[in-house]
């Protein structure tokens, strides 16, 4: 029967015929009625495989309880920055990127998916361009739409650690980095030279240290690499210290455990 043959949905084990599949890159099949509708709008399933979308189905559903619980029930409500579709919570050290439903005639929200990521491990957040094509029928001609999109890269965070979201226009990303490059303390101001020139003089002496201590054949090599490492990150993406403890504090008092930690 070829390509008109049923498929087992890899996850729940629905038989699926080709209107009512969806293939991963590994060859893998899924059911477009459940198991599809379980990860969060945007996913690329083209580009993706079966071990990774199941790490970001459990990052959904873990996620998606600990911001009802805490983040959307919760008393009195945690502020937050609304901005390139995240919702940045400072005093919390989180970010959370969530899918509101409604019901009864749009009256009620409810939350329909939710990620949690640290700010602390937000590296990249670059400019994507993409384009829609579209039939006018009146017309008889094709149009095509340019689409913007703020594309976000997290470390240390499994599931879903890159993803791209739809902005109105690209001044929307400049927005958008120019906030995050001001929380990281790595604007292009005149009172962040300061920190910049300073973290990349440690950066540069923490280097020196480690080629000296490979150089001498130092028992302490492997630490001395360590801290040059860090210090060539804070030196690129600002120091993320106050963010991390922040983001720590929080999950410990709610009692929940960063994965992977």
């Amino acid at each position: 029967m070829g390509i008109l043959a049923k498929k087992p949905c890899a996850i729940c084990g629905v038989e699926v015929g080709l209107t009512g599949q969806v293939k991963l890159a590994d060859g893998n099949y899924i059911c477009r009625k459940v198991c599809q509708k379980k990860a969060m709008h945007g996913y690329d399933f083209m580009h993706g495989n079966l071990p990774a979308l199941q790490e970001h189905i459990a990052q959904v559903e873990r996620d998606t309880e600990t911001f009802k619980k805490f983040l959307w029930k919760a008393k009195p409500k945690s502020k937050f920055k609304q901005i390139g579709g995240l919702r940045v919570y400072e005093d919390l050290g989180l970010i959370a990127r969530v899918s509101i439903g409604k019901k009864f005639f749009i009256f009620v929200s409810y939350v329909d998916k939710a990620c949690i990521y640290r700010i602390a491990d937000l590296y990249a957040y670059e400019y994507d361009q993409g384009s829609k094509s579209s039939f006018d029928l009146q017309s008889k001609t094709s149009k095509s739409e340019s689409l913007h999109f703020c594309h976000y890269y997290f470390w240390d965070t499994p599931g879903l650690s890159d993803f791209a979201v739809r902005i109105s226009k690209k001044g929307d990303q400049v927005t958008v980095e120019k906030y995050f490059n001001k929380l990281y303390g790595i604007e292009k101001t005149l009172r962040n030279i300061g920190n910049t020139w300073k973290n990349q003089i440690n950066a540069v002496k923490a280097a020196g240290s480690a080629v000296k201590a490979a150089a001498t054949g130092s028992d302490d090599l492997e630490e001395k690499a360590g801290a040059a490492a860090d210090a060539m990150e804070r030196a690129q993406y600002g120091d993320r210290s106050v963010w991390k403890a922040r983001a720590d504090a929080t999950l410990a008092a709610w009692g929940v455990k960063w994965p992977g930690v």
